[in-house]
C-alpha cells in the first residue's frame, strides 16, 4: 500500500522535506512503527530542539511559585465592631448579618414553644383533638422552621448584595 500523502507538496515549518516524504532530521525515525520497537516508539531520541541564542534549556525546579501574600484589607478601612454598627446613624454598616444566627435560634425556640403549647391546649380540649394535634403539629412546626430559614436566607442575600455592590462602587465599577 502506498502513502497517499507522499506526493503532496512539502509544508514549511514541519522539518526538512525531501523528494517523496519526510527525512530523518530531529531525532524521529522515518517510520514510527519499525519492527522491534514497542508502541510506535521507534527511533525517538532526546533532542532538546532549537534554542534562541543565550537561552538555556528548561530544567526541572527552575521556575517556582511566588510566595503567598495576605489579601488586602477591605476598602474603606477596617470593619466596624458590633456596637459601632448598632449605633451607626448613617446606616452604612448593618447589624443584621452579624445577628441573623441569634434571631434564627430565637425564632426556632419560639416556634417549638408554640408547638408544645398547641399540643397541650389540644389535649386540654379533648383526647381526640390532642391526638390530631400530636400528628399535625410537627408538620406545622417543620414548615414554620423551614419558612423562617428561607426568610433569614433572603435577608442575608439582600444584605450581601448591598455589601458587594458597595465594594464594586468603592473600586470604581459603578
Amino acid at each position: 500500500m502506498t502513502n497517499p500523502y507522499q506526493s503532496q507538496d512539502p509544508q514549511p515549518g514541519y522539518g526538512h522535506y525531501a523528494q517523496g516524504g519526510y527525512t530523518h532530521q530531529s531525532g524521529y525515525a522515518q517510520d514510527p512503527y519499525q519492527a522491534g520497537q514497542p508502541y510506535g516508539q521507534g527511533g525517538h531520541t532526546q533532542d532538546p530542539g532549537p534554542h534562541s541564542p543565550g537561552q538555556t534549556p528548561y530544567t526541572p525546579g527552575q521556575y517556582t511559585q511566588p510566595a503567598y501574600r495576605q489579601p488586602a484589607p477591605p476598602p474603606g478601612g477596617t470593619r466596624k465592631g458590633f456596637f459601632a454598627r448598632l449605633f451607626d446613624l448613617s446606616f452604612d454598616h448593618y447589624v443584621t448579618t452579624s445577628i441573623i444566627k441569634v434571631i434564627f435560634v430565637i425564632l426556632v425556640v419560639v416556634e417549638v414553644l408554640w408547638a408544645l403549647f398547641t399540643v397541650a391546649l389540644a389535649f386540654d380540649t379533648g383526647p381526640e383533638s390532642g391526638v390530631v394535634a400530636l400528628f399535625l403539629t410537627p408538620i406545622g412546626l417543620f414548615l414554620a422552621i423551614l419558612l423562617t430559614r428561607v426568610w433569614m436566607e433572603l435577608l442575608v442575600v439582600i444584605f450581601k448584595i448591598k455589601e458587594d455592590l458597595g465594594a464594586i462602587r468603592d473600586r470604581g465599577g459603578l
